[in-house]
């Protein structure tokens, strides 16, 4: 029976050995889980005030009172006879138009006390990063004009004539390599040793904000409902690109940082590098660097005249 006796004995052990590395192995998940928790609620809740905590502009770039840009605009001016008259110019229907990529904005200066010769102003941008203005976007343009003479007949009255393709073709192509000068796209990537996992990679982006508009891209919108980031795989499963667009938010310092820690939390899990444009490792130094050249950047929007996330910037300098 002694053999009887080892072998119980042996199986004691193993059963003693077994239940201390399932008990291990339960506290070593449990503090992973929490671990996990924690950072979600580090990380995630303030960056999604990115996306749904900011208050909605409505004074600059829903309504009608702000003053078009000249320097970046092409402008129709008409006069129009009575109140009546300009509540059906400046109704909703005609307050969302756009042709091809383009939104067409009207704009009033008026005070309450205003009842006769009221002034309209009816304008789109010349260029925006994509481009000059294309001809099929001035016709586009000129046949809205058109509508609203028609529709208010002598109640409406062009300042001036509406000035012609060639006439602001040059001054459009300017406009371009301007805003091209200006423009504010900031790059990363995510690179990881292994291909990354969608359905996983997915659930974090849900959670930082971002909404997968097509399979495996993502856009995060701010409140105004205009594309802040997108990010979608590069060339490569292993790795996953972003795009931040600093110019049209109002505060692109703190935003970007807030990104930024989306990244990190990001990396962090899938043990990614964060990579610049240039596939240098982004480090704590290396992305204060970027700060200040944000900062400078911001300094040289406002000097143009196209303020970070006000309206001129929202059109000129949006993604599509």
């Amino acid at each position: 029976m002694i053999w009887l006796d080892s072998l119980w004995g042996f199986f004691s052990e193993a059963a003693a050995f077994a239940l201390g590395v399932l008990v291990i192995l339960s506290v070593a998940i449990i503090f992973d889980y929490l671990r996990q928790k924690k950072r979600e609620s580090k990380f995630a809740p303030r960056f999604l005030l990115a996306k749904t905590g900011e208050e909605k502009q409505t004074s600059t770039f829903d309504s009608y009172e702000f003053e078009p840009d000249g320097r970046y605009e092409c402008i129709v001016i008409f006069f129009v006879l009575g109140k009546k008259a300009l509540n059906a110019l400046l109704n909703s229907k005609n307050q969302k138009k756009e042709v091809g990529s383009k939104r067409i904005f009207v704009s009033s200066r008026l005070n309450d006390t205003q009842t006769t010769n009221l002034e309209v102003s009816v304008s789109i941008v010349l260029a925006d990063r994509f481009g000059h203005i294309a001809e099929s976007e001035y016709r586009g343009f000129v046949d809205y004009v058109e509508g609203v003479r028609t529709q208010l007949g002598s109640k409406a009255v062009l300042k001036d004539p509406i000035p012609d393709y060639t006439e602001i073709l040059k001054s459009s192509k300017e406009v371009y390599r301007k805003v091209s000068h200006l423009d504010s796209i900031l790059e990363f990537s995510l690179k990881s040793s292994d291909i990354i996992d969608l359905n996983l990679f997915r659930d974090y982006m849900e959670k930082l904000g971002y909404m997968e508009t097509f399979p495996s891209k993502f856009v995060l919108f701010d409140a105004n409902e205009t594309k802040l980031s997108v990010a979608e795989f590069s060339d490569s499963k292993n790795v996953f690109k972003f795009v931040f667009n600093i110019a049209v938010s109002n505060n692109p310092t703190q935003v970007l940082k807030d990104m930024f820690d989306g990244l990190r939390w990001i990396a962090e899990y899938f043990q990614c590098q964060i990579l610049d444009k240039n596939h240098n490792e982004v480090d704590g130094q290396s992305f204060e660097n970027i700060l200040n050249q944000v900062e400078i950047r911001v300094g040289q929007l406002k000097m143009g005249g196209l303020f970070p996330g006000g309206r001129l910037s929202r059109e000129v300098f949006k993604l599509r």
